[in-house]
């Protein structure tokens, strides 16, 4: 089952800069192809985007592993900062 995220409408909008700074360059890369106007383009212009920004070899595999990795970094993220605002 495939499920579309909105990411830059909804998630993203509600992070702290603090939280997007504590990604690595190449998760940062992968958020920005993730969202906005690229994540409308197909898959093989994310990847071609994402080698010239990292200057390595993506495949779609590594994309979509790299993603999750990624989005559950800033779920975890997201959950220590609303713990620390509640203490």
């Amino acid at each position: 089952m495939k499920i579309d995220i909105d990411l830059k409408a909804g998630f993203l909008q509600n992070l702290k800069r603090e939280v997007l700074a504590k990604l690595t360059p190449e998760e940062r890369a992968i958020i920005e192809v993730s969202t906005g106007a690229m994540g409308n383009k197909p898959d093989a212009v994310k990847l071609g985007w994402l080698k010239m920004r990292t200057k390595e070899s993506w495949t779609k595999q590594r994309y979509t592993k790299a993603l999750g990795r990624t989005m559950e970094k800033l779920r975890e993220a997201v959950a220590q900062a609303e713990k620390n605002k509640q203490d």
